[in-house]
């Protein structure tokens, strides 16, 4: 049935793809300025746009299906002065009140009363805590990125690369772009990439949402496109840090061989149809941007030579008659900066808009092309030139079709298409991965011996650690695709002066396929077997990643248990917004349907397993029923007077968990399912959805004039979270052990307060303060965060605790100071400085112990993070704190007018302006980030000794401080993290703008 509902929408709307800019609404009175009496029949419109409206006999106008962005509006009326006001803004789903006060003729024909206005202080109209930042304000910040910007709006944490909001998990943000998701429903991150000088406006949500929005429990995050104006614009901007080489400095900063070159253009094509274009090509040479520090060990300052000693490599063994192990001259890695870890981007964001006035459509479209590289282990790898770079293809398009029925009503028909694609190359093979490992090719084509046909050369063991010789592989072959269509439609109509009501249906079905495989060990099966066609599939399945749409060869598998996942989103909703002149309701209810194509087991604790392919058997597996749920939302405002309001929001939300949680080939599953083994990312299946109950409460008073404080608490409590469980086997289970799943069952709950202080410009100064206390706490950070006790067979916690990304105090402040046009004299006009500063203060973590486990001289200072079955608490979970992070960031700019309508800029942006060193992360032995427990005998003294005394003395000792000390080289590679924050970096760079 849902399907045929999501099929008969998709071909309503077949014509174009696309994916629709989402709106607001102007509303507001018309009076006399004299007697105060309001006056109907007045013409209010929207100068350069087909859109307005006229009075009712209240004086009464409202304008809908306003796009997102600033507009000058004009009220005029038979024998009363024009008013334009300019530069109001509209912003997504929110309701703008313009008043107007006409005054009766008594200036010369044709000149009109002009007002500049001034954003609203206090939005009466708006029901929950949101955070605002307009395509303006970005850019005068310093830094660039939307994750960035994320980071310094209340409520939002950005911990290692991932977003929170309000104390939830990464998976629970969703992302929308012009109305459309941009969820990747496997890790639930935001699948696109936006540019900034594209972006109209950002939204956080992080109080509460209305009906409209779902599958994300903790917040959402709504970023809108620029249309095109009536005039044609356009501007170049061009940014580096490249004015020093790899490893120097400039100012006392090293280069990251980085640089962003975008460009916009923007106009009209007739008077209805309009168009925005942007560009971008961003280029990294460093994306690590470490504390790194270079060294460089040879005879100068080593008391023993670098003399190769890898037992495995027979020339190192004395009694071998080809003994003739490798001597190095020396071993160096460069100061700031990191090798094997690069990224470069293109990308494409446009719009077009075709206004007829009642039909109208935009088409939006994005782009990006990506080729980077990255590893964790770049000092191992200062012998290796070789590369394999990720290349990545992304699409997004969309149209959006609106026909207004009347001034009070209009439908939205919306179509969305949204393409993925990555592969893993290599630079000397590209993507003919066959050739990879081919020792022949290899000597023949770039002088690199292997040992073997398919092996590379041993490599060189020098005082315990291994470094990698030229030419190894360091990564896999692997290929995706990501998919989906959907379509959507909406019904708005303002049915009286206070009643607006919304009513829409909306689904995405998606087409997932992943494969990956080591060349090296299909190549050796291939020859083994006699043939690729004649390796058995249980042999090949050992070998292969987890691949589904994908058989084991590599080929597009379109139906069976191991076929591409196809799940299927479908959601309804009915919102009603009352708006009267002392109280806002938003009232809503939305259902969702989620079919994740999820299988689980008739009988998990005895499953009949297929011996020869070592899978489980297909009748053993029954298909998982769709999930349907139904979310009341509620959002309340009383606006005490233009200066004052309080606000409540209270609403139920549902979503999924992150899909690779469930999807696994019938290989991955068989092997795990029959136990045995441990396995750190454990199999899933049968998993319900996340829910999700929200509070909040706020109080928005402005003060004087110019500034305004927004107080808001919330709480809320999850239900559901993704949690390792253990299936024991039954008795007269003949074929399985043990084995761990994912299963439903972590809970969380978060209360916090929030405060904004916003200021405008006051001479010259505007202002805005962020700050947000957070209590986190849950059973559970992340789906294995207590795997090993469930591995041991221990007691996981089931009391709340502080979770790891908990940052209990964090905010920013950001000041403004700029000069106009015309003022400051010749040196400062058109001067400003921008200076942002955050700060946070550390997250939990849990002081531990620790023998060793499996580790060696190499990574016993790290083993037992990733292999958690050795370590052991001493004290409760996450009862201690990393220290207090604080970062100032900075832009100075200076703006010449080459001519009236050409503007150039020139200007400088630093990141971490005094360069200060934030710990960001620990080492939870010792508390320390200089200290990994390994040389200070902490963890386990007499191993330590042993690895001293094995592994060339106090040269081991150097180098061990060196690699994983100094630059916590092991620590990157087995918990995928830094101990300290980036340094600072200058960009210097220049703009034109017409």
């Amino acid at each position: 049935m849902f399907k045929k509902v999501l099929l008969l929408l998709l071909t309503f709307a077949m014509p174009i793809f696309l994916f629709a800019q989402s709106s607001g609404k102007i509303m507001g009175i018309v009076k006399d300025k004299d007697t105060g009496e309001p006056l109907p029949g007045v013409n209010v419109i929207l100068q350069d746009t087909y859109l307005g409206a006229t009075t009712d006999v209240d004086g009464y106008y409202v304008i809908l299906n306003v796009p997102v962005g600033a507009y000058n509006i004009e009220a005029s009326y038979v024998g009363y002065t024009k008013m334009v006001i300019n530069g109001i803004r509209v912003s997504a789903n929110t309701t703008f009140e313009q008043n107007f006060a006409l005054s009766p003729t008594t200036l010369e024909l044709g000149e009109a009363v002009v007002v500049t206005a001034e954003r609203p202080l206090v939005e009466k109209h708006v029901t929950q805590s949101i955070s605002k930042v307009t395509g303006e304000e970005l850019e005068s910040i310093p830094v660039r990125g939307i994750t960035n910007i994320l980071a310094l709006q209340a409520s939002v944490v950005v911990q290692d690369g991932a977003v929170h909001i309000r104390g939830g998990r990464s998976e629970e943000v969703g992302y929308y772009l012009d109305g459309a998701s941009t969820v990747n429903p496997l890790n639930r991150s935001n699948s696109v990439h936006v540019i900034q000088e594209a972006v109209e406006e950002i939204q956080v949500l992080a109080g509460g949402y209305t009906a409209e929005f779902g599958n994300a429990n903790a917040g959402i995050v709504r970023s809108e496109l620029k249309t095109g104006g009536s005039d044609m614009h356009f501007s170049v901007d061009a940014q580096t840090d490249k004015f020093a080489g790899e490893g120097e400095q400039f100012l006392g900063t090293y280069s990251y061989q980085e640089h962003v070159i975008a460009a916009t253009v923007s106009g009209p094509i007739t008077n209805n149809i309009r168009y925005f274009l942007a560009y971008e090509n961003q280029d990294i040479g460093d994306t690590q941007k470490r504390f790194s520090k270079g060294f460089t060990f040879d005879e100068t300052n080593m008391v023993n030579p670098l003399v190769d000693n890898n037992a495995s490599n027979p020339r190192n063994d004395p009694t071998n008659p080809s003994y003739n192990p490798d001597t190095l001259t020396s071993i160096s890695y460069p100061d700031g900066f990191t090798p094997n870890n690069w990224y470069n981007r293109h990308s494409v964001n446009g719009t077009m808009l075709f206004d007829m006035d009642q039909f109208k459509v935009r088409l939006s479209g994005i782009y990006t092309y990506s080729k980077n590289f990255q590893i964790s282990t770049p000092m191992l790898n200062v012998f290796n030139t070789r590369e394999q770079p990720y290349v990545n293809n992304n699409m997004l398009l969309g149209a959006k079709f609106t026909y207004v029925l009347n001034p009070t009503t209009y439908m939205d028909a919306k179509i969305n298409y949204s393409y993925n694609a990555g592969e893993r190359t290599d630079d000397w093979y590209g993507t003919d991965w066959k050739s990879w490992s081919d020792s022949a090719k290899i000597a023949a084509d770039h002088g690199v011996t292997y040992r073997s046909k398919y092996d590379p050369d041993y490599n060189y063991r020098i005082n315990g650690f291994y470094f990698r010789r030229n030419g190894t592989l360091l990564a896999n072959y692997s290929k995706s695709q990501q998919s989906y269509i959907g379509g959507s439609f909406d019904f708005v109509t303002q049915y009286n002066k206070n009643n607006e009501i919304k009513f829409g249906l909306d689904g995405r079905q998606y087409t997932i396929r992943q494969f990956s495989v080591n060349p090296a060990s299909y190549m050796k099966l291939a020859d083994a077997w006699g043939g690729e066609s004649n390796i058995p599939l249980a042999s090949l399945g050992r070998i292969v990643g987890n691949a589904y749409g994908y058989d084991l060869y590599g080929n597009e598998n379109s139906d069976g248990f191991d076929g591409p996942k196809q799940p299927l989103f479908f959601s309804s909703y009915l919102q009603d917004k009352i708006e009267y002149e002392d109280l806002v309701i938003n009232a809503g209810l939305r259902f969702d349907y989620f079919d994740s194509k999820d299988r689980y087991l008739k009988d998990p604790t005895n499953p009949e397993l297929d011996l020869t392919n070592n899978t489980v058997k297909d009748d053993q597996w029954v298909e998982k029923d769709a999930q349907m749920y139904v979310s009341p939302r509620l959002g309340i405002s009383f606006p005490v007077s233009a200066q004052t309001k309080f606000y409540a929001q209270y609403g139920q939300f549902v979503q999924m968990p992150r899909f690779n949680y469930i999807y696994w080939n019938s290989f991955n599953y068989g092997r795990q399912i029959a136990g045995g083994n441990y396995y750190s990312s454990p199999v899933g299946f049968n998993l319900d959805a996340l829910r999700t109950t929200s509070y909040e409460v706020g109080f928005n008073q402005q003060i004087g004039d110019n500034a305004a404080i927004d107080i808001s608490g919330f709480y809320k409590n999850v239900k559901g979270e993704v949690q390792a469980d253990r299936i024991t086997p039954s008795p007269d289970a003949p074929q399985i052990q043990a084995y761990n799943v994912l299963t439903n069952g972590d809970f969380a709950t978060t209360k916090g307060l929030e405060l904004k202080l916003t200021i405008r410009r006051i001479n010259r100064l505007q202002g805005q303060v962020n700050y947000t206390y957070t209590a986190a706490e849950g059973t559970g950070s992340g789906a294995t965060s207590f795997i090993s006790a469930v591995d041991h067979l221990s007691q996981r916690p089931t009391t709340l605790f502080p979770l790891d990304y908990n940052q209990t105090h964090r905010g920013s402040v950001i000041l403004d100071y700029r000069f106009g046009k015309d003022d400051g004299g010749p040196v400062l006009e058109q001067f400003g400085v921008n200076l942002l500063y955050s700060f946070n203060s550390g997250h939990p973590y849990t002081h531990v112990t620790t023998s060793g486990g499996q580790s060696d001289q190499y990574d016993m200072g790290v083993d037992y993070l990733s292999d958690t079955r050795s370590r052991k608490a001493l004290e409760p979970v996450n009862s201690s704190s990393t220290p207090w992070v604080h970062l100032v960031d900075l832009r100075v700019d200076k703006s010449f007018n080459i001519t009236d309508d050409l503007l150039a800029t020139v200007y400088m942006r630093v990141n971490n302006l005094f360069n200060t060193k934030n710990v960001i992360n620990v080492f939870p032995v010792t508390g320390s980030p200089e200290d990994d427990g390994v040389l200070s005998g902490v963890i386990n003294q007499s191993r330590t000794e042993s690895f001293i005394n094995a592994n060339g003395g106090e040269d081991y000792v150097n180098m061990y401080k060196a690699i994983n000390l100094d630059n916590s080289q092991a620590y990157w590679q087995y918990v995928g993290q830094q101990i300290y924050g980036q340094p600072r970096q200058i960009f210097f760079g220049i703009k034109l703008a017409y």
